[in-house]
């Protein structure tokens, strides 16, 4: 016998258990991670079982390349914590875990994947993309059949404004050309992953089983090709993710798996006091501090522990999960301070060494740069602390834009709040991985914050666009789509047209009309441009102090320079270029291409006439 033959039936001795092994029958309810897969740098692996009376079993698992390292028992009976340890010898297949009470052994098969292709595509995310930020269940019904399907607690009503209106991915898969001819180059999903409450489960954020889409949006099949076509389509795909906190109606909360699993509600309820500042404030009230961290997010919303070591090592491997399961490009991390701040740094370092080249950020609102910056790796920082978030979405940089737009000039007004919010670039590593925005799904739409006013929307945008950074666009912006933040559905709208029935459809070209066709253009005609811009994507920036409200901005890239100018007032302006000249006398050709008209300019003299509100991009080129 050859020495392969050998090794297969070695393999098959102990993967497989022996004929007319007695066997018990206990309710194995949960074996979470659900499978895995060989060729990770960790060749660790912790499987959590949960089922009645589990955890006073003995376990047995044995096969060449596989070891059971350890049993943890949690205090719940219900629960075990099995650590597993691969070695060169795996092979990909169908391992068998045997649970022993008394002369009786159950067993349960768990599969062991090969080296994943789905995550060596994962692309990450940069300065040279562009999010467009989706919330599924708003955007467009492409299957009414999952409205309300088996075992769905909340049932649909799109007239309620907090219901389920019946948003899933085959809507955005219909619609994947509209995105593409829009001009971005990846989508942001609200979360995907199921929430199945009795009421407001539309927005994601209430997770009820880590390992499940949530069926009102599809399947994980249906998941899995929407970003094969993203792919396909030039798109990334950003995964929306939560660890902070879960949902009341996870299945966790009916059978915990140990008793500090969540923070303790307290009676009353004690919510967080929204204060990320204890975080970073030497001279906070310890009690304050523990009160953000550990306080419940809302109501519905249990706060994860994440120093139980447990808890810790589930969520880095359910991440690590979604990434080999589905080749998703990046995540955006929901609550990103609310978290224990040494897990976050824990699970960006282990997610990172998995997939470098992955794409991470960070929610973190506030209008402070410098408590972004804290959690970011290489920030400023002097506690100590060592933070490694690749990426911060920019909130201090959205108040500037959101505020100085929409008021007049003055020295701490206007066109200068942007100017200051930029000037504190320096407590970043690097400022151009920030996330920034003019609006999302939890802020009033810009053209709500700006009264309506098109004129500034496209100057919002255009500075969006051109300032450092990666842009996120929030659906429906393009057409003109209103909302105030102060109620969250007011900016959740549905998409007109994406539902069966609608008077209107604004995906299409002939529903668009007037401001809206001319706004959707002008969106269209920057994206597609930006994509064209290296100076953009890599230069560096430079601001210049803004005079009577009026601002100037440049990008440079080897032989490519782009100059941004802004006038914030509501009456035409002459802008001043001799405090400019010295950035391309002499630099470049004389003549200047303005993206936005595509007309020719000549800005070899004293000053260049700006229309009310008016906005202007000039690309050199040697």
């Amino acid at each position: 016998m050859n020495l392969s033959k050998l090794s297969l039936i070695i393999f098959l001795f102990f993967c497989f258990p022996c004929f007319g092994e007695t066997r018990f029958s206990t309710d194995i309810q949960h074996v979470e991670p659900t499978h895995w897969w060989l060729g990770l740098k960790n060749k660790s692996l912790q499987i959590m079982v949960h089922g009645k009376g589990i955890g006073s079993t003995e376990v047995s698992s044995t096969a060449p390349g596989w070891k059971l390292q350890k049993v943890h028992r949690s205090g719940n009976p219900n629960y075990l914590f099995l650590d597993f340890e691969f070695t060169a010898q795996a092979k990909p297949g169908v391992y068998k875990i045997g649970f022993k009470s008394g002369s009786k052994t159950q067993f349960i098969d768990y599969e062991i994947r090969g080296k994943n292709e789905m995550a060596a595509g994962a692309r990450g995310f940069d300065a040279s993309d562009v999010m467009y930020l989706i919330m599924p269940d708003r955007f467009s019904n492409g299957n009414p059949g999952n409205d309300f399907p088996e075992g769905a607690l909340e049932k649909p009503d799109r007239e309620a404004p907090f219901g389920r209106h019946g948003g899933d991915l085959a809507g955005i898969e219909n619609h994947l050309d509209y995105i593409r001819d829009l001009g971005v180059t990846a989508i942001w999903l609200n979360p995907v992953i199921a929430n199945n409450q009795t009421q407001s489960s539309y927005h994601g954020y209430s997770f009820t089983d880590f390992y499940k889409i949530d069926t009102r949006l599809g399947t994980l099949q249906e998941y899995k090709r929407l970003i094969e076509k993203c792919h396909q389509n030039g798109l990334k795909m950003v995964q929306d993710m939560v660890a902070n906190h879960i949902g009341t109606g996870h299945w966790w909360m009916s059978d915990m798996p140990a008793e500090d699993w969540v923070h303790p509600a307290g009676n009353p309820l004690v919510r967080t006091n929204f204060k990320i500042e204890t975080v970073v404030d030497p001279n906070a009230s310890p009690k304050e501090r523990e009160i953000f961290e550990k306080g419940w997010f809302d109501v519905s919303m249990p706060d994860l522990n994440q120093t139980n070591l447990f808890v810790a090592k589930y969520l880095i491997q359910n991440t690590i999960w979604w990434i080999c399961e589905t080749g998703i490009d990046g995540i955006r991390m929901d609550t990103y301070p609310y978290n224990d701040k040494e897990y976050m740094a824990r699970w960006c370092r282990e997610v990172l060494r998995e997939f470098p080249a992955f794409g991470i950020t960070g929610e973190i609102w506030v209008d402070q740069p410098a408590v972004c910056a804290y959690f970011t790796e290489g920030g400023l920082v002097r506690d100590g602390y060592k933070g490694t978030l690749p990426s911060s979405t920019d909130f201090p940089l959205y108040f500037a834009l959101s505020k100085g737009l929409s008021e007049e000039g003055g020295w701490e007004a206007g066109l200068n709040r942007v100017y200051v919010a930029l000037s504190q670039d320096f407590l970043y590593k690097d400022a151009a991985k920030n996330v920034t925005f003019i609006d999302n799904h939890d802020l009033s739409r810009f053209i709500t914050t700006q009264k309506g006013n098109v004129a500034k929307l496209k100057q919002g945008l255009a500075m969006l666009l051109t300032i450092r950074g990666i842009p996120q666009l929030y659906y429906g912006a393009e057409i003109l789509m209103a909302g105030d933040g102060a109620s969250h559905p007011d900016v959740r709208k549905d998409f007109p047209g994406g539902w069966p029935g609608d008077s209107l459809n604004l995906f299409s070209e002939s529903g668009r009309r007037e401001n809206v066709d001319s706004v959707f253009r002008y969106f269209q005609h920057l994206l597609k441009w930006r994509k064209t811009s290296q100076a953009v994507h890599k230069g560096s920036f430079r601001q210049f102090i803004p005079v009577d409200n009026q601002y100037a901005y440049l990008r440079k890239y080897q032989n490519e320079m782009v100059l941004v100018v802004v006038n914030g007032n509501d009456k035409p302006g002459k802008l001043d270029l001799n405090r400019l000249a010295d950035e391309w006398a002499g630099k470049y050709r004389k003549e200047v291409i303005e993206v936005i008209s595509g007309e020719k300019f000549d800005l070899s003299g004293n000053e260049l006439s700006l229309p009310a509100r008016g906005l202007m991009i000039f690309e050199f080129k040697n």
